[in-house]
């Protein structure tokens, strides 16, 4: 943003051409018991030039993934994208991507999210897919929504390794719809099929897990829901990571009905946390019900080939009762960034990606077990995150890794994880981006904290 000043005759022209005659008649209505009366504590006016340079000494120290070595995980993750991807995107045609309102004249904007549509549910092995949402967390309440809308019943079965911020946000989502939520309890991490099998019910709509979940262990998604399809029309949500179908299976190869994600990794940048991406793709039946957007392929009256926005299912566009979900918009921006990074790297480019982040965390998970008192919490299979029992308190090693320049990783029992757990695990995720060095800088501070 341009330095702007502003002068005593800038403030009286436009007290002049608002009727008062003082900046303090424009606070007259708040009450003083909420102003503040002493004043804030404000640096004196400084020139543009003091101003440049105060303010990057306040920047200079703000550190986070763009000068330390992140092994911070849990939905949000530093992954590499190409430099073209922050080129392209600064277009203004890109850069200004919306929800097309005038849906047919943007035939760009259609093409684009028509592309991203298929990009993901070649991604998730499912028949289709809609052109984004918000977030994870809201694309997971969407997905219970869709099983709920199509088989009419009230109960939804959620494994208690789902994130707990997406448990939070489903909770929050299905408050008021009569919707039960049941969670489905753990066994070594993971959930066994079994437990599936004797939760399930004739009012089961749907039966939600995430793997790697969020202890990074890989659930059993075939056996799971091939139990949860005993019951006839019970929906299998599988909650994914983008990356790990490089090496793992898609959701749709495991049985999977309705694949939910967040999208950052494909392209986005950990951003402070946001804006994300929501992924939701499907089998075909489930079209009718899939909220947000769906943009279609077609031929116009003269043969050539167009795209069109094929289903709006919100309340603005049809009467409410029918409506199928209150998403406004989807994440123009976020989708066209996934969409070009799936496009630059190719499912070769994705495979070697996971493929790095597999080998690189089985590296740095072995190295940490070699030390005295630090060893894995569970002994089933992770992609590029597992969690880790401390022999000291984690937050100890949080704050002091923090002042080394590194990440270590989330608490187990931080105030983001909600109190997922009393003990001293610490999550860590690896990706590509991580070096040797950086990982063997990791494990020396593991070792010099803990002796």
């Amino acid at each position: 943003m341009d330095y702007t000043q502003l002068n005593s005759t800038h403030r009286e022209e436009m007290l002049q051409a608002i009727g008062i005659d003082s900046v303090e008649a424009l606070f007259e209505a708040i009450p003083d018991s909420i102003l503040c009366a002493e004043g804030l504590d404000l640096m004196p006016a400084l020139s543009e030039l003091e101003l440049q340079r105060a303010l990057k000494e306040m920047a200079d120290h703000n550190h986070g993934a763009h000068d330390m070595a992140c092994f911070m995980g849990c939905g949000a993750y530093d992954h590499f994208y190409p430099a073209l991807i922050d080129q392209l995107i600064s277009r203004g045609e890109f850069l200004t991507s919306y929800t097309p309102y005038q849906a047919e004249a943007s035939q760009g904007s259609l093409q684009a999210f028509f592309e991203f549509q298929s990009q993901i549910a070649r991604l998730t092995g499912l028949d289709i897919a809609n052109a984004s949402l918000y977030d994870g967390a809201t694309a997971v309440a969407e997905a219970a929504l869709l099983a709920t809308n199509t088989t009419r019943r009230s109960e939804v079965l959620v494994a208690a390794t789902l994130h707990p911020e997406y448990i939070a946000v489903l909770r929050t989502v299905l408050a008021d719809l009569n919707i039960t939520i049941t969670i489905l309890e753990a066994t070594d991490g993971k959930i066994d099929p079994s437990t599936v099998e004797a939760n399930c019910s004739e009012e089961t709509a749907a039966v939600i897990i995430q793997s790697p979940n969020i202890w990074g262990q890989i659930e059993d998604w075939e056996g799971c829901f091939g139990r949860a399809h005993q019951v006839e029309k019970t929906a299998a949500i599988a909650v994914f990571n983008p990356i790990g179908c490089g090496v793992l299976k898609t959701p749709g190869e495991c049985g999977a009905d309705i694949a939910a994600g967040e999208g950052q990794s494909l392209g986005n940048a950990l951003n402070l946390g946001g804006p994300y991406l929501g992924l939701l793709a499907a089998k075909e039946s489930y079209t009718r019900k899939m909220p947000g957007r769906l943009v279609g392929l077609t031929s116009d009256g003269d043969g050539r080939r167009v795209f069109c926005l094929t289903l709006q299912t919100r309340e603005q566009h049809i009467r409410g009762a029918k409506a199928t979900s209150n998403v406004c918009t989807n994440q123009g921006l976020m989708a066209m960034r996934a969409s070009m990074f799936m496009t630059t790297v190719g499912s070769s480019g994705l495979k070697e990606m996971a493929e790095q982040c597999w080998h690189k965390a089985h590296y740095l998970a072995r190295e940490l077990c070699n030390l005295d008192g630090w060893a894995m919490k569970y002994t089933g299979s992770f992609f590029n995150e597992f969690t880790i029992k401390c022999p000291i308190d984690v937050t100890e090693v949080v704050n002091k890794a923090k002042a080394r320049g590194i990440l270590p990783g989330v608490a187990a029992k931080g105030r983001r994880m909600q109190g997922l757990s009393q003990g001293n695990e610490l999550i860590i995720a690896v990706t590509e981006k991580r070096t040797k060095q950086e990982m063997d800088l990791f494990v020396d501070f593991c070792k010099e904290v803990s002796s």
